[in-house]
């Protein structure tokens, strides 16, 4: 099986012996672990499991979202640049834009993206100093074609923050909460990270998984 992110025809099939039963491949080239395409959720079931996810828009979300929001505005009031100058854009923002308006509040100029609620395409097409995709790249189908789309639009030296988890092996994947979701269908690992960085020519800045910032260089 090709790796939906690499590319490379490396990945090995593996089948998870807990429920939900299901059956994955994981890539020895770049270490994204990534369900069987045939196995997964068709557009209507998948944004009735997303209607039911109710925490957008609570203080507890906004709470899980802010170490993200206090690394990239840290890193940018440490470069003394003024932030009425910068443009953010939160891809896969659900229903609610919680991220777009927590960086508004601290003067950033915001745009936000959703597949299923805000999905204005024109936007996709701009170019920004900030993107931010929190708790959607674990839902990806074609990782590499919708991180290629946010390499185009973030701007040399701008920053891509990341909130997804972290696997660590398919030892312990089988009984990992995370992968219990049936729509969290493709799974980075830091190995995972560390590839797209040298591979988009990135810097990390922060890897601590769920949280991940890096920097275009070039």
């Amino acid at each position: 099986m090709k790796c939906i992110l690499c590319q490379t025809s490396h990945s090995a099939p593996f089948k998870v012996d807990k429920k939900p039963l299901r059956s994955y491949f994981h890539c020895a080239e770049c270490d994204l672990i990534f369900l069987n395409p045939t196995e997964r959720l068709a557009p209507q079931e998948e944004k009735t499991r997303y209607d039911q996810h109710d925490s957008h828009g609570s203080a507890g979300h906004g709470a899980f979202l802010e170490p993200l929001v206090k690394e990239i505005d840290g890193y940018i009031g440490a470069a003394k640049v003024a932030r009425d100058t910068l443009s953010v854009f939160d891809f896969g923002c659900g229903p609610q834009p919680v991220l777009s308006q927590m960086f508004a509040s601290k003067g950033y100029k915001t745009a936000h993206y959703d597949l299923y609620y805000h999905p204005n395409q024109d936007l996709l097409r701009k170019s920004y100093h900030v993107i931010t995709s929190t708790e959607v790249w674990e839902h990806l189908y074609e990782p590499r074609k919708e991180i290629e789309i946010l390499m185009k639009a973030l701007k040399t030296g701008g920053l891509l923050g990341v909130m997804t988890s972290a696997h660590h092996g398919e030892a312990v994947f089988h009984d990992w909460h995370y992968r219990r979701d049936t729509t969290h269908v493709t799974f980075f690992s830091e190995n995972t990270m560390n590839w797209l960085a040298k591979t988009y020519k990135l810097q990390i800045i922060k890897a601590r998984s769920p949280y991940w910032v890096f920097q275009k260089m070039i």
